[in-house]
């Protein structure tokens, strides 16, 4: 599964706005509305902010595993 895809999963599933996330995650809008859009894609320590993000809200196991394997 594509990131872009990944994001909007975890969104979903947290009931969370873009603003929401992006400010959860310590990043602008902008910047995780690119990720969205795949016009960026977010560094490994973006990556690596997003997989704890998601192990402690309670995130599917399913997504998580869909993250650590997005390229």
């Amino acid at each position: 599964m594509a990131l872009d895809e990944i994001l909007k999963k975890i969104r979903t599933e947290l009931n969370l706005t873009q603003e929401q996330l992006a400010r959860d995650l310590n990043v602008s809008f902008s910047t995780l509305n690119r990720w969205e859009n795949s016009h960026t894609m977010p560094s490994r320590l973006a990556r690596m902010r997003m997989l704890d993000y998601c192990t402690k809200n309670g995130v599917s196991a399913e997504i998580i595993s869909e993250l650590e394997r997005a390229k």
